[in-house]
């Protein structure tokens, strides 16, 4: 297999921004293989972005260069970096907070700092400072900068999610296009609040105040169709699901609030 690139962006999937990252991977990588991870990252959302990148970039091919942009700090004193990891792939970004999961995740071995070309816009570093940096790493050139200390590297709040018997409270982190509502907890958090497949509870997001009933479940087809679900999906974070809707438009909630679930009478 040849050199792969593997992009993630909140820049809008068809964009032309999304265009020009590939055009200057293409002119100055011809060989490299282009995969599209995600563009859909709400934008300016650099936890939602850690969170999608950390978990897709370990499903890149071993050895792929990774380029990660959701930067709503461009053009600021905020530092860009690459970095090599342990397969022989690299991770290239800004250092706002997006690149420090993946990074612990996929084992960063060394870093540095990228420099800002001169010219280079103050509004698209992705075209002219990252995407350069991850076609010359596919190209297998070696880049030059000052020494970054991986573990110096910006993390995205994650508050802890709380829970105990009967109740689990965490932080709504977002929601696909189908409207599946993803928190931020795991398996392990429902099984430490006893919430078991089968159980009804109530779900509230705070300041709402409106109370919604809900299953514990494992698939979709768990609920009635309209039904509201609490599940651990595909990426293993507790989520809710309408079967046949939007959970999200129910709920009315969004990234940054914190979600309550209860078990119900």
């Amino acid at each position: 297999m040849g050199p792969v690139v593997a992009l993630l962006t909140d820049y809008g999937p068809g964009s032309e921004h999304v265009g020009a990252l590939h055009a200057v991977i293409a002119s100055r990588c011809p060989e490299a293989d282009r995969v599209d991870l995600a563009h859909d990252i709400p934008p300016g959302d650099v936890r939602r972005g850690a969170l999608v990148l950390a978990r897709l970039g370990a499903l890149a091919p071993e050895g792929a260069v990774l380029l990660a942009v959701v930067d709503p700090g461009v053009g600021t004193e905020r530092r860009g970096v690459a970095m090599e990891l342990r397969d022989g792939g690299a991770l290239v970004g800004p250092d706002n907070g997006l690149l420090a999961l993946a990074a612990e995740r996929l084992g960063a071995v060394r870093a540095l700092e990228l420099a800002t070309p001169a010219g280079a816009a103050a509004t698209f570093h992705g075209r002219d400072v990252f995407a350069p940096a991850a076609a010359a790493l596919a190209a297998g050139e070696e880049l030059k900068g000052p020494p970054v200390d991986p573990a110096s590297l910006r993390r995205p709040e994650l508050p802890a999610p709380r829970a105990g018997p009967g109740w689990l409270e965490a932080l709504v982190v977002g929601a696909d296009r189908f409207g599946n509502v993803e928190l931020l907890a795991g398996e392990e958090d429902l099984r430490r609040a006893g919430l078991a497949p089968g159980e009804r509870v109530v779900a509230v997001v705070a300041g709402a105040g409106r109370r919604h009933e809900a299953t514990v479940g494992r698939a979709f087809a768990d609920v009635p169709h309209g039904g509201l679900l609490v599940h651990v999906d595909s990426s293993g974070a507790v989520a809710l699901a309408v079967n046949g809707g939007d959970a999200a438009d129910l709920l009315q909630t969004g990234p940054g609030l914190m979600l309550a679930l209860a078990r119900g009478a």
